[in-house]
């Protein structure tokens, strides 16, 4: 072994475990989660600022859907399940106002969404007949 490899492992054997081990109280402490009302990433990675405004279904499902992405063949809504943001909740419609076809982009069940789709598609496709 060389000379250095010895002093080192002598130093490192004199001084106190608490020094240079990692201690559960040194950790870096946990973050916050984040909360669904501070935006969300989209299906293209994009972090998006949300201007949520607040729904309910015919079931009484409570969802959000974002003001600032609306437009006349999209929407991003998202299910309200409490104040931790939960990705499976997020979901995006597009669709055309007037064949009433739709894409879900979603990690969430498919039928979850269903209950909300008939109130999204009717929101954005009603005030883009005011807008015509």
């Amino acid at each position: 072994m060389k000379f250095g490899t010895k002093a080192l492992m002598f130093v490192l054997a004199m001084l106190p475990s608490d020094t240079w081990a990692q201690s559960s109280d040194r950790m870096t402490p946990e973050t916050s989660p984040l909360l669904w009302r501070d935006g969300y990433v989209d299906w293209r990675g994009k972090l998006v600022k949300p201007n949520w405004q607040m729904m309910s279904a015919d079931d009484g499902t409570k969802f959000a859907i974002d003001l600032s992405r609306k437009s006349a063949h999209y929407a991003a809504a998202y299910i309200i399940d409490g104040e931790a943001f939960n990705k499976s909740n997020l979901f995006e419609l597009h669709f055309d106002c007037a064949a009433k076809v739709f894409e879900v982009l979603t990690n969430m069940d498919l039928k979850r969404a269903q209950s909300i789709e008939a109130k999204v598609h009717q929101s954005v496709c009603d005030e883009a007949l005011i807008i015509r």
